[in-house]
């Protein structure tokens, strides 16, 4: 009778379920990080449009304050703030003025390094 009852179990492979079980977590492990890769890629995508549009903004108000700048430094408005008091300005004192003059060579001087090479010295 313990014969009889053996036939009737069903038998399973451990093999083929060890294969299946190991086949069906490699499924769901590729499609959960397909699915995190995707929306990374996402949120990674808003990011770089933010920075971009933060770029774009700071370019902008780099060359308003470029224009300022220059309206501010022109001859012109710098002479109407002198006009108007609010610049202090001063001549500077003919002592203050340092002049470079180079000096004048004489021909002997001109003369003598062509003769040198010449004469192979």
């Amino acid at each position: 009778m313990n014969r009889s009852r053996r036939k009737n179990w069903n038998t399973v492979n451990a093999a083929s379920l060890a294969r299946w079980i190991v086949l069906t977590a490699f499924l769901a492990l590729t499609g959960l990080s397909y699915v995190y890769l995707t929306l990374q890629l996402y949120h990674l995508g808003d990011r770089k449009k933010a920075l971009e549009n933060e770029l774009a903004s700071l370019r902008t108000q780099n060359n308003v304050a470029n224009v300022q700048i220059a309206a501010l430094t022109s001859r012109s408005a710098l002479q109407r703030r002198l006009k108007e008091g609010y610049l202090k300005m001063m001549p500077i004192a003919e002592h203050n003025i340092v002049r470079l003059t180079i000096p004048a060579r004489s021909t002997e001087d001109a003369i003598q390094p062509v003769a040198n090479q010449r004469a192979g010295r």
